[in-house]
């Protein structure tokens, strides 16, 4: 353990930023805070994520409680994801994150990173916005 991360054991900040610090993290979370969704599905809605790196961060949930792992072997073998309910408990704050991001966005030139924004995270930010007018 290097003296850095010995400076952060207890931290609730660095507790809760392993789970929404990497680049896809909050994508995957997000695209299941509604639904179940199985690899291919979830790998379909965040484009350049590759099967690696998909598998490593759902491993990584997995482990953390995060999210679910369901197999069915009935009729045909799928496996499927859905945030437990310690993940539902970060929905809130990824909101809050894109919320954030979406309304300072406007003053931002818009580059290719910022254009792999989740389609349904800027769908539901915009109903959120319409609702409150």
């Amino acid at each position: 353990m290097s003296d850095t991360d010995r400076l952060y054991i207890g931290c609730p900040v660095q507790h809760a930023r392993q789970f929404i610090a990497g680049k896809w993290q909050i994508g995957i979370l997000w695209n299941l805070s509604n639904q179940s969704m199985g690899f291919s599905e979830i790998k379909s809605k965040l484009p350049g994520l590759s099967d690696k790196i998909l598998m490593q961060e759902l491993d990584f949930f997995v482990q953390k409680k995060i999210i679910h792992r369901n197999a069915f072997e009935f009729p045909s073998a799928k496996t499927e994801y859905a945030l437990s309910s310690i993940g539902q408990s970060l929905i809130p704050v990824i909101n809050s994150i894109v919320e954030w991001g979406y309304l300072f966005l406007q003053d931002e030139q818009v580059n290719k990173e910022m254009s792999l924004t989740p389609v349904s995270a800027i769908e539901a930010i915009e109903n959120s916005v319409a609702e409150r007018e």
